[in-house]
């Protein structure tokens, strides 16, 4: 993951948001307000001691590979730091949602971060770790986090405590960790398991016999993102005492039969959780056969069709296609996973990608490559049908995205119209914004046509 300094907005690699399995997803928007820009030259642009150990900061020239580097991106840093510092592996750097896993004990989140915490950014898939704490400051230091030419090292970031952007978690087995545990223990039971639901449960020891006063369960699916976090009050002041939940009737979240999840329950005491081991399940059943759409078929529901967009979402949106410009196709394929690929010409291929994270809709990007690289690339989104309110929602959608593009563009805008159903605006051979139908059906869409330049409101 690449994280690049754009006052007061970052981008980084856009393929994470998408597929999770080349970057590891980056938008960082923060009020990482100092910092310093510091040459690579060296390699080592900054380091941390702890327990003795010094664990550097390392940096190569930038190109696409460093996001997915075992030793320069992002989540390679935090990894060294805990094999280097503790003698331990870490995992599970993977999405906004990911809990960081570790193979000796447990992260749990914190409000008061220390050194060594791992930091999360849960705009973007982007992870540090705590350098210093003065007050409700917190200094990062991290990896493969650039200026906008990335030529130069962004060093001596800072976090304010509280900032929802991020989250700090800190491993079980540290020191101070340590102190403060509570000493719980979860010993779960057979599950009672069926199509739709099941039913899991367990039996935790609180030999200290305090009030417990809240306990819940996580539930993730199997290629581990949350479904579902549930908290529920009680009064617990037994040395032992019981724990189930109906996963549809309690938590409200039905399963889908012949599918894999997994769950964990926990215990909180003064605002902090105390897990259990993470468990599967598989329901009974069998799995329902996926659907194979048409290739290059956009995703659409009608669930999303009315969700509001923010002006930062757009900017973000436009922000994270622009960087796809000049990709190359390898990249395209290793990073991106497209699930749909269509031959064009003899020299130009496009691929499709299903994605959600962008303006909060299930649209596609279509990423056009040509002699090798990618030549344009599309944010597209296909209302659910055609009615006067998908019309108007439409409409007023593409009049939000050309305000803010307005804004962000150095060249001017030329709106036009094809038809009455068809708006469009281009902004020289840079960026196109159109709100058109296909086969009667509404849809938004914008173009990035070349690497441009642009300013951020």
């Amino acid at each position: 993951m690449k994280m690049k300094k754009t006052v007061p907005f970052l981008c980084g690699a856009f393929a994470l948001l998408l597929a999770g399995s080349c970057l590891q997803p980056v938008q960082v928007r923060a009020d990482m307000k100092n910092y310093n820009y510091v040459s690579i030259a060296s390699g080592v642009v900054d380091s941390i001691t702890v327990n003795g150990v010094t664990v550097d900061a390392m940096y190569r020239p930038y190109d696409s590979g460093v996001d997915t580097d075992t030793t320069y991106s992002c989540a390679a840093f935090v990894k060294r730091f805990y094999s280097q510092v503790y003698g331990r592996n870490v995992s599970g750097l993977i999405r906004t949602t990911s809990v960081p896993v570790i193979d000796s004990g447990y992260f749990q989140e914190t409000d008061d971060p220390k050194v060594g915490d791992i930091i999360r950014d849960n705009q973007s898939v982007h992870w540090a770790i705590v350098k210093e704490v003065s007050g409700n400051t917190v200094t990062v230091i991290q990896q493969n986090a650039w200026n906008g030419s990335y030529t130069k090292a962004w060093v001596g970031a800072t976090i304010q405590k509280g900032d929802s952007r991020y989250t700090f978690f800190r491993w079980s087995g540290s020191t101070d960790a340590a102190q403060t545990s509570g000493s719980y223990t979860i010993h779960y039971q057979e599950p009672q398991i069926q199509e739709t639901t099941a039913v899991v449960s367990a039996k935790v020891d609180n030999p200290g016999k305090k009030e417990v006063k809240q306990v819940g369960c996580y539930l993730w699916d199997n290629n581990n993102n949350l479904l579902k976090k549930h908290v529920e009050s009680c009064q617990r002041p037994e040395s032992r005492f019981n724990m189930w939940y109906d996963i549809q009737a309690e938590m409200g979240v039905p399963l889908t039969p012949g599918t894999t999840y997994q769950y964990q329950f926990f215990v909180m005491e003064n605002g902090q959780e105390y897990p259990g081991t993470v468990q599967t399940i598989t329901t009974a059943g069998t799995a329902p056969v996926k659907e194979e759409k048409p290739e290059g078929e956009p995703e659409s529901t009608d669930a999303t069709d009315k969700v509001s967009v923010t002006d930062d979402d757009i900017t973000y949106a436009v922000g994270k296609l622009r960087e796809l410009y000049s990709w190359t196709e390898e990249d395209v394929k290793v990073c991106l996973d497209p699930i749909y690929k269509v031959s064009i010409q003899e020299k130009q291929t496009v691929y499709y990608t299903a994605v959600e994270t962008l303006m909060n809709r299930p649209a596609s990007v279509i990423v056009t490559v040509k002699d090798g690289k990618v030549a344009k690339a599309q944010w597209r989104y296909e209302y659910s049908e055609a009615s006067d309110e998908t019309f108007n929602l439409s409409e007023s959608l593409y009049h939000q995205i050309v305000n803010v593009t307005d804004g962000m563009m150095y060249s001017s805008r030329n709106s036009f119209c094809e038809d009455k159903n068809n708006l469009t605006s281009k902004y020289e051979k840079e960026l196109k914004v159109v709100r058109d139908t296909k086969d009667g059906v509404p849809y938004i869409a914008f173009t990035v046509l070349s690497a441009f330049d642009f300013q951020y409101r």
